[in-house]
């Protein structure tokens, strides 16, 4: 088997903290299937700062093993450049976090030489490849956005208890912060509200609050009657699921300088959920406007609002929506995207492995 150093922030052994962790914990654990894997975590990493003898130890002792880099583009970029003044060679893998990097190579915050002296550079959306080849850099490769898949809930039933529900429920799920468009939501709540239309919808907020927008979050959401935060949405069960399949449409009008392919939508679409998202990052790639979901303009309360009082006025369809959305979901499934075939056109599967 093929031999394979992990660094990254994985919080290994224990629930993921945030969207690397996450990601960091669905790549290892299809790795291992195929490949001979050591993980050097550095999340917080100043609890447990032998992890750099670690590193040190297992570059030493396993001089031919490739190394595959998945954290933040400023870290990777400072090893990168270390390895070129030491004339260090070996076979690297940057598997990119987020959707910033593309723009950063492009704005030269980071230099294009830099990550073309590495083997691959693996990207979530097909657009970063465009961006990263025409500043420079050509080994991008694309690798989707994936999870296991173990459950889909009912989507006949689901479909049937959203027609008869009333109220139309909407459902934020991410991390709860000015950056994701939370600001936005409850502005467009409150115009919504102010229209006479606040018995006919409501809004439940999933996700872990942003420390310095907590007071201000719960102080305006307690002022809204049809709307409320219900702490973690744990995803790692079936009853995760079969509660977000009870809605009839996620709210996504982020603007976060970060934002890649979301792992949200992915859930979105395995609970039949269409997305109504800002054109922000990589959104429309992901969801086809009039499709999986709508598409609006970034910071625009008014086309948010409008978005939303088409679905409550029933203008929309959100039940073929929701079925496409669910069409989607299996291409996301991690044994369809990290496939033998996929590993071994990037060298992480010798050729005497393959079926």
């Amino acid at each position: 088997m093929k031999k394979v150093i992990f660094v990254g922030w994985v919080n290994l052994g224990k629930a993921p903290v945030d969207g690397e962790t996450t990601k960091n914990q669905y790549i290892i654990a299809e790795l291992k299937k195929y490949c001979q894997l050591t993980v050097l975590d550095f999340y917080e990493k100043r609890r447990h700062p032998w992890v750099y003898l670690q590193a040190l130890w297992a570059l030493l002792s396993k001089p031919k093993a490739t190394i595959i880099f998945s954290t933040s583009a400023k870290n990777v970029y400072a090893i990168l450049r270390l390895f070129m003044r030491l004339h260090v060679r070996r076979d690297i893998i940057y598997w990119v976090i987020g959707g910033a990097f593309a723009k950063q190579v492009r704005d030269g915050i980071f230099r294009a030489d830099v990550f073309n002296h590495i083997k691959y550079n693996l990207v979530q959306c097909h657009s970063m490849i465009n961006v990263l080849n025409e500043a420079g850099v050509t080994n991008a490769r694309f690798v989707s956005n994936f999870k296991p898949i173990p459950y889909y809930p009912d989507m006949k039933k689901a479909l049937a208890t959203r027609a008869k529900s009333d109220t139309l429920r909407f459902v934020f799920l991410s991390r709860i912060m000015p950056d994701k468009g939370c600001d936005y939501i409850l502005q467009a709540i409150r115009r919504l509200n102010a229209k006479g239309l606040q018995t006919r919808f409501s809004i439940d907020f999933y996700g872990k609050i942003d420390a310095g927008y907590r007071e201000q979050f719960l102080k305006e959401i307690g002022l809204l009657e049809n709307a409320s935060w219900h702490g973690l949405l744990n995803l790692h069960t079936t009853g995760g699921y079969d509660t977000l399949a009870a809605y009839h449409a996620m709210l996504f009008p982020t603007y976060h300088p970060t934002e890649g392919f979301a792992g949200v939508f992915i859930d979105a679409f395995i609970a039949a959920l269409p997305v109504l998202a800002s054109h922000w990052a990589y959104n429309a790639e992901a969801i086809t406007d009039g499709k999986q979901g709508i598409i609006y303009p970034v910071h625009n309360v008014e086309a948010l609002t409008n978005v939303m009082e088409n679905c409550i006025t029933g203008q929309v369809d959100l039940q073929v929506m929701a079925r496409n959305a669910r069409a989607e979901a299996s291409a996301y499934e991690a044994k369809k995207v990290l496939t033998e075939a996929y590993l071994k056109s990037i060298g992480l599967i010798d050729e005497k492995h393959v079926l």
